[in-house]
């Protein structure tokens, strides 16, 4: 469980909302009503003023020890400098932030959400502020209290796998393995045999019995990526699974029973796959128990500085400087349609993040690749560009 101090109402109020919106149980409270916590679950967070200083605050030192919190999450706004520093061996963390906590916009958030980075580490969570996300968030957190077979659709780059390990990771199946497949990236008949086994002998190169991805994840959960790619001979095989909990290895006249949940994702129509004689009917309804779909990052833009904060974190989490993106820079971010989804968000900030000056991304650091609308940025070349010398077409090596 993650405590928020209350002390500081706005950013208590702040850090719970998004907290809660990204799919983690916070609570607030004061020093006064802290109690002992178990120190392998508990985070203490909290905003300090801009003169705290750590090697000098005994007293707080000993608040940590008292109520057994393992961590503790500092926050000081309107600080001079964007830095991170680590006390008692990162037991500590004390984020100093260039930004007013009364302030609004995408800079706020993403300093907020940078703190939260830190805070969830160990908590599995959705990286969103838009309000559709939260809904999402919310949604995949009732799913996964059930045994319910889903259908997660949403283009490419919509984070289907991320929402998927958080099915997972929610139910009571989540200390048992999750295991992904990628149906599109794996030959037809190791496809079968990977995921239902076979036995010594049953075809060329089976020198030793493998029991299979379906029955190594019994009692956990299994995410069939592209699941539209599936060839339609194992189509049946699969129903058979869900339908009966049973598996029939490669080679063998009997069937294993097999307790596992199934995740399926596709950027495909699957109505109109079934339609086209490419899909089996039955698996589909099978499989569309509870159908989700993932969003267009265009179509949450608010969750663009949050997803940024969470790449950025990642990337410098083993670095002394921290990276900061410019207003102007966010505003850029937040108008451009993104075809590419995130994976394509991924990639600008990766470029810019090597391009850019003095630790801060700016407009001129972001490249994109511009898929949309038959235009198409030449975006090797759009990156040689950024090294030239002005007076020559000559690379700056």
């Amino acid at each position: 469980m993650i405590k928020v101090d209350y002390k500081n109402e706005i950013f208590a109020s702040e850090l719970r909302s998004s907290l809660n919106g990204r799919g983690v149980d916070c609570f607030l409270s004061n020093d006064s009503n802290c109690s002992p916590v178990d120190a392998f679950d508990d985070v203490y967070v909290a905003c300090v003023p801009p003169d705290f200083q750590f090697s000098n605050n005994g007293k707080f030192v000993s608040f940590l020890k008292e109520h057994k919190f393992k961590k503790s999450v500092l926050a000081i706004f309107s600080a001079s400098e964007f830095k991170v520093e680590y006390f008692l061996n990162g037991a500590v963390s004390l984020f100093h932030l260039p930004i007013d906590l009364n302030s609004q916009g995408p800079e706020k958030d993403f300093y907020l959400h940078y703190v939260i980075e830190q805070i969830v580490q160990n908590y599995p969570n959705l990286p969103a502020k838009d309000e559709k996300s939260f809904k999402l968030a919310a949604l995949i957190k009732r799913i996964a209290n059930t045994d319910a077979t889903v259908l997660i659709n949403g283009s490419t780059g919509t984070g289907k796998e991320v929402v998927s390990n958080l099915i997972h990771h929610f139910s009571n199946r989540n200390e048992k393995a999750f295991v992904a497949v990628n149906c599109a990236a794996i030959p037809d008949q190791m496809l079968e045999s990977m995921l239902f086994g076979h036995e010594k002998g049953s075809f060329t190169g089976a020198v030793q019995p493998n029991k299979g991805l379906l029955r190594a994840a019994d009692e956990g959960t299994v995410l069939l990526d592209e699941i539209s790619e599936m060839p339609i001979t194992l189509q049946a095989k699969l129903l058979r699974v869900i339908q009966e909990k049973k598996v029939m290895p490669i080679g063998s006249s009997t069937e294993v029973s097999v307790d596992v949940r199934i995740v399926a994702t596709t950027n495909r129509d699957m109505a109109e796959e079934v339609k086209a004689g490419r899909f089996r009917e039955d698996l589909y309804y099978r499989l569309n128990v509870f159908p989700l779909n993932t969003l267009r990052l265009s179509d949450r833009r608010f969750d663009v500085p949050v997803i940024v904060s969470n790449m950025l974190f990642n990337l410098d989490k083993d670095s002394v400087e921290r990276v900061k993106i410019s207003g102007q820079a966010f505003e850029k971010l937040m108008e451009y349609p993104w075809p590419g989804n995130v994976r394509e968000l991924y990639n600008v900030i990766q470029r810019a993040k090597i391009l850019c000056t003095d630790n801060l991304i700016c407009v001129s650091d972001l490249i994109f690749d511009d898929c949309e609308k038959n235009k198409s940025t030449n975006t090797a070349e759009a990156l040689a560009a950024k090294f030239r010398t002005t007076d020559s077409n000559e690379m700056v090596l």
